[in-house]
């Protein structure tokens, strides 16, 4: 009996030890794409701008506080739920071709023309609704 427990707890540690190595893994994989991918350029951004608020009233507070690394663990189980270490490492050889490049380059410049434009479709949209609603008087007109 006392030779099945023990068997039992080295399982459980090695068990451990591979979930552990495997998350290191999984977390270095998506820290790759999110760099690859510009995801947190606009974050990189940010970061120096609370980082000199929080010197103004904080003067003694560190220049990192380790922020991008928080956001990584933090997104690290959203990544789990829709994709595997072998789905990521797909996605990053992906990025690593010239195409995959070319994507990642336009990506955030395409996005910064996008908006603007998206903005102004809804912008339109909605006043097209609200004209509808007072039309079928949903509304009161004022």
């Amino acid at each position: 009996m006392k030779k099945i427990l023990v068997s039992l707890a080295v399982l459980w540690c090695v068990a451990l030890g591979v979930q552990a190595q495997d998350n290191q893994e999984y977390e270095k994989q998506v820290a790759k794409m999110l760099e690859m991918t510009h995801t947190m350029d606009a974050m990189k951004q940010i970061f120096p701008q609370m980082t000199a608020m929080l010197k103004l009233q904080l003067p003694q507070a560190p220049d990192e506080f380790g922020m991008y690394d928080k956001i990584i663990k933090a997104v690290i189980p959203v990544y789990k739920k829709y994709l595997t270490l072998d789905d990521l490492k797909e996605i990053i050889k992906f990025y690593e071709t010239p195409v995959g490049k070319k994507l990642s380059e336009m990506n955030p410049k395409a996005t910064a023309e996008i908006l603007p434009i998206a903005q102004q479709i809804g912008m339109q949209t909605m006043q097209e609704l609200m004209q509808k609603a007072q039309e079928k008087g949903y509304l009161k007109q004022q």
